[in-house]
């Protein structure tokens, strides 16, 4: 969703898959500082999926995720 100023609002991730995430990042022995980076690129690639009417669980679409970023130039930051 745009608003007024042209900010695009990210997608909000429901709140049962971010706990599921969420225990898997800890599961995976993810320090709790790089964990909002970890849902950040969540958020990012279900947005993007959103966008392009694809679907998040099919793991085709991360490498279509990443040449999107690829053309974007953006870092993994």
């Amino acid at each position: 969703m745009i608003d007024g100023s042209g900010y695009h609002d990210m997608l909000k991730i429901p709140p049962e898959i971010s706990r599921l995430f969420e225990t898997l990042l800890v599961n995976r022995g993810i320090s709790l500082g790089e964990r909002s980076d970890y849902h950040k690129w969540l958020r990012f690639y279900l947005d993007f999926c959103g966008k392009y009417q694809l679907e998040p669980s099919d793991k085709s679409n991360f490498a279509a995720f990443d040449q999107k970023l690829d053309t974007k130039q953006q870092s993994e930051d």
